[in-house]
């Protein structure tokens, strides 16, 4: 069955190592995913490799760039995992130092770098200004010129005194997920959620150096050094940061000579939604998310019938052997017409084949042959659109449909909906007996069903 780009089985825990700078220091980063092209994202600052999965957001994102590209993320020198260089805080230069290690670690030419944020986004910009050879593309995700406002730029919200008042304060509460809390407050409603962000905080930084970073980021000014990027950019804009506008995005795309720039607001690009605009940023990365990461296929539940009882007369050791045997059966008479077997249910089956008349032919030999075992089975089965998850499973709202018929079969029979039948149309193996409209749990409206035999 094909693989669905957008969501393949990337390697999701990732792998740590260390690049050596140019002056000494070991810089941590990370990989996932192992598809062209090389993915460079540089994060806003709360956040390291080491933190890339403690939220199933989190996680969900890496996965989705992973499935794309081989992406790769870094501790820039004074955070996380990476060595400490003193005087702490941000230094743009140090920071492209620290991208360039990387960057010949892995042995990269071409890179799709991404900058998110304030520093992110600064590092992205100035990387790509001093070594345009190593960048093929450039995405600015909620960038800015300047995080501050000065004599001739007034769009920035806050002024630099402001700036170092709010920092100066989030150095006496830092570790309790306020910098969340204040600037991204829409992913803030969750108490759970700001307790782990507090963690966060506590694994990029103690508080001197979260205070001498958000000093440093006042100085920050990209409004000459965006005229000189010569690599083809993006610009894009999700409003996630509170402290970055559309107008500070939009004056960063007229600053950088022909940048595209992709305007989302709402989207939460941690949290991301499939969504054409986010089709946009993963187009432009190298891959494309599939518009509907699905196939269609025939589902079989199969469930013993009585089982509860039937283990309680027979005793455990004796139960336990006969779901063993019951596994191997299944399986064998799956695999024999192409299918395969999705997950095993306690005392059932949840199969998946290509083609239903293979599916039918699995379930009348199961549903009989079962009888061998001293046990009676019941099957169900149903046509539509399934979507693969990574682990193996499917989901979607055939599977309840198909266990619902499955629900409305007695013991030895194999219902089947209407779309198996359908599918099948003038099947002469088989003969259908309508057993007339059912309400299924869960599913709208009545549904005709068909108990199946063979001919």
């Amino acid at each position: 069955m094909p693989a669905l780009s957008w969501w393949d089985d990337a390697r999701v825990a990732g792998r740590t190592s260390y690049a050596r700078t140019s002056d000494g220091l070991q810089i941590a980063y990370r990989e996932w995913g192992d598809k062209d092209p090389v993915h460079v994202f540089l994060s806003e600052f709360g956040a390291t490799v080491d933190t890339r999965d403690m939220h199933p957001g989190h996680i969900r994102f890496w996965r989705q760039l992973a499935g794309i590209s081989r992406v790769v993320s870094l501790d820039r020198r004074g955070t996380g995992t990476s060595d400490v260089a003193c005087p702490q805080g941000f230094d743009l230069s140090d920071h492209v130092t620290d991208v360039l290690a990387v960057v010949d670690e892995i042995g990269a030419e071409g890179v799709v770098l991404t900058g998110e944020g304030v520093s992110g986004g600064a590092a992205a910009i100035a990387f790509a200004v001093a070594h345009p050879a190593r960048v093929a593309r450039m995405a600015v995700v909620n960038g800015t010129a300047s995080v501050v406002r000065r004599d001739d730029y007034e769009l920035a919200l806050f002024s630099a005194e402001e700036v170092i008042a709010m920092t100066d304060h989030f150095s006496t509460v830092w570790g309790q997920g306020q910098l969340l809390a204040t600037f991204a407050p829409q992913l803030a409603s969750d108490a759970s959620f700001m307790d782990l962000c507090g963690r966060i905080e506590r694994f990029v930084c103690g508080p001197s150096a979260a205070r001498l970073y958000g000093h440093a980021v006042v100085d920050l000014d990209l409004r000459d050094l965006a005229a000189e990027v010569t690599v083809p950019t993006l610009v894009y804009f999700t409003g996630d940061l509170a402290h970055v506008t559309i107008e500070q995005s939009r004056d960063l795309a007229d600053r950088i000579p022909n940048a595209s720039l992709v305007e989302a607001p709402g989207r939460l690009f941690y949290v991301p939604d499939k969504t054409p605009q986010l089709d946009d940023f993963a187009e432009f990365v190298g891959g494309r998310i599939d518009p509907d990461p699905s196939i269609e296929a025939c589902l079989m539940f199969i469930d013993v019938v009585g089982s509860t009882d039937h283990a309680h007369s027979i005793g455990d050791a004796h139960w336990l052997q006969v779901l063993d045997d019951l596994d191997a059966f299944v399986e064998r008479e799956v695999a024999s017409r192409g299918g395969r077997v999705v997950k095993q249910t306690g005392d059932g089956h949840l199969a998946m084949f290509e083609l239903s008349s293979d599916a039918l032919d699995a379930a009348t030999i199961i549903t009989r042959g079962v009888s061998a075992l001293g046990i009676e089975a019941r099957a169900g089965l149903h046509l539509g659109h399934v979507r693969l998850r990574s682990n193996g499973d499917i989901g979607g709202m055939t599977v309840h449909f198909a266990a619902r018929v499955m629900n409305a079969a007695g013991p030895r029979e194999l219902y089947v909906s209407e779309r198996v039948v359908e599918d099948l149309g003038a099947e002469p193996a088989f003969v259908f007996d309508d057993r007339g409209e059912h309400v299924l749990k869960g599913i709208h409206g009545p549904h005709r069903l068909f108990a199946v035999s063979a001919d």
